[in-house]
């Protein structure tokens, strides 16, 4: 992980790129959130920015309310409806995710130091929050129901095309074979492949 910080202590280091990026003029930057890098970009460039997470919520610091008695924490395989047992479950992922969250942001402690003044030194979780609009790659109907604020917007399935008829042929080659474990994976690999030609 630490060299994600490095890399991007490298890039603001980089004065032609830093200096094109400043000549360009920008009103607006995207970035990906992937790699808090560029948030730091943008700071220091002094531009607003929008934030694209690529994947269903999993940060914490988005800015967003967590409730952990009701919002599932990603990848915890529970549900809206929890018991007591699952609540605690909950907020002990919520907890562990939070310090990796962490860990990872601190990664770039040493890359704000050298790069920013030091009565303007960011705090990466703050400048998360800083973000104009948030794209979340993901769907209403994919995600619990929770809290969400105005500059956030569910973008999952937007390019997504109409599901069109499987051939007939297909379907007759299908219907002839046996159902099995091995069968059925065999099928969803051809109609995958099928349907990625067409």
């Amino acid at each position: 992980m630490e060299q994600l910080g490095i890399q991007c202590s490298d890039l603001l280091r980089r004065s032609d790129i830093m200096d094109s990026l400043k000549n360009e003029k920008f009103d607006l930057v995207f970035v990906e959130a992937f790699d808090f890098c560029s948030f730091l970009v943008a700071e220091k460039l002094r531009k607003q920015f929008v934030s694209i997470l690529p994947t269903p919520f999993g940060s914490v610091d988005l800015g967003l309310p967590n409730p952990v008695s009701y919002v599932p924490v990603f990848h915890s395989l529970l549900t809206d409806h929890m018991d007591f047992w699952g609540r605690v479950k909950n907020f002990l992922m919520f907890f562990d995710f939070s310090m990796k969250q962490w860990r990872i942001q601190s990664t770039f402690d040493n890359t704000i130091k050298e790069h920013f003044p030091e009565d303007s030194r960011p705090v990466l979780s703050h400048l998360l929050k800083k973000a104009e609009l948030w794209f979340v790659n993901s769907d209403f109907a994919l995600e619990f129901a929770r809290p969400l604020l105005p500059n956030t917007v569910y973008i999952g399935g937007l390019l997504a095309r109409p599901v069109k008829p499987i051939p007939q042929e297909v379907f007759a080659l299908f219907s002839s074979m046996s159902f099995s474990v091995s069968g059925l994976i065999f099928k969803s690999l051809i109609l995958f492949f099928f349907f990625c030609m067409v």
